[in-house]
């Protein structure tokens, strides 16, 4: 069995060239020294009967193949597919598209954390995200609803770390690393605000810190869900009882090693979980039948949607249509007219002052 090599620092296969160059960074003759997950090992002979292997790498920018011409019996007996590995090779053009040609390869065990350098990762800034993080939690005023909190999606435990770096999703939406934590900030900050907005009318009284808990709750079950890895798929305790049930079972285990949080107020919080999805047929068991239920519901919904559909417009140029999108039922359209309409001059205050009169009737 051949020994792995724990990647506890990256420079310690690439030094002295690290950073190493992203995949869609290759040029032709360029000779690299980089780490890659192997996404596929194809076995095939010359036609002088002699073994090759064909390899397919990805980073977070894209994926190339590879070929091993010599010694690929060790090679194969070296990585497997959906292990991490350095390589060392040279850059090559075959038929209009660049391919690697292996001179070496060190099997190597990435630690969580390094992921990102090898898999699509979210697009804001981390260290963002985690900074908004411990603020969201950190206004939550009960006592009991913030050291939940701080028990799920705090970096002291093992939940909170595997929270913070979770995929939301196989596919269509916040499908990649960090999606998890972008998409639950993105709901609980919806959610704030539409409890400020309704809070004013005076009419609705909304509980903040059990939305905010809920909305930063909503989906942990997906840690569990879904293998840690975007879109290589579901765990079996996520095939049989998906995210929501196991989001409601995570957070009473957890729930247990805080004391002061009330039986009425956890069973408040997981309603918010059981119902997030809206409807039987979306696999919600409950319907949302309280205020800060269905706020969070359309706020995840909203947000979940906006992100597939920023994905769908990507790289669509102003005036022109994305191609159908089969989980939204629909193409999109992208305005000509954005870019200009923010260079439209500012109306002056007394013609707003004039229209306002007008309407008046004065």
């Amino acid at each position: 069995m051949a020994t792995r090599t724990v990647l506890s620092d990256p420079r310690s296969f690439c030094e002295p060239r690290f950073p190493w160059p992203l995949i869609h960074e290759l040029e032709d003759g360029a000779e690299v020294r980089a780490v890659y997950l192997l996404l596929e090992k194809r076995s095939g002979e010359t036609k002088h009967g002699k073994r090759y292997l064909t390899l397919l790498l990805a980073d977070r920018s894209g994926n190339i193949e590879a070929k091993v011409w010599d010694d690929a019996d060790r090679v194969d007996a070296l990585c497997a597919p959906d292990s991490v590995i350095g390589v060392v090779a040279k850059v090559s053009q075959y038929q209009g598209k660049l391919q690697l040609t292996v001179a070496g390869v060190e099997p190597l065990a990435a630690e969580a954390e390094h992921l990102e350098l090898l898999l699509p990762a979210s697009p804001r800034d981390r260290a963002t995200m985690l900074q908004e993080l411990d603020r969201m939690v950190a206004s939550v005023e009960c006592k009991a609803l913030r050291a939940l909190l701080r028990r799920c999606v705090g970096p002291a435990t093992e939940l909170g770390r595997a929270y913070r770096l979770h995929p939301a999703a196989k596919r269509n939406h916040h499908a990649y690393l960090g999606g998890l934590l972008e998409h639950s900030l993105s709901v609980a900050g919806t959610c704030v605000r539409l409890a400020e907005h309704y809070g004013e009318q005076g009419v609705l009284d909304i509980d903040r810190d059990l939305l905010v808990t809920g909305a930063l709750l909503h989906d942990i079950g997906k840690v569990r869900e879904l293998m840690e890895r975007p879109g290589l798929g579901y765990t079996t305790a996520g095939q049989l009882l998906g995210h929501i049930v196991l989001g409601i079972q995570m957070v009473a285990a957890e729930a247990e090693h805080v004391p002061a949080l009330t039986p009425e107020r956890l069973l408040m919080l997981q309603h918010l979980i059981a119902s997030h999805q809206g409807k039987p047929e979306w696999d919600s068991p409950k319907v949302p039948q309280m205020i800060e239920a269905l706020i969070l519901h359309y706020a995840d919904d909203l947000d979940a949607k906006l992100n597939q559909a920023g994905g769908v417009l990507a790289g669509v140029a102003p005036g022109e249509w994305s191609a159908y999108d089969r989980g939204l039922g629909r193409a999109f359209y992208r305005p000509p007219g954005i870019e200009a309409a923010r260079n439209v001059e500012p109306v002056a205050p007394d013609e707003v002052d004039f229209v306002i009169d007008l309407f008046r009737g004065s």
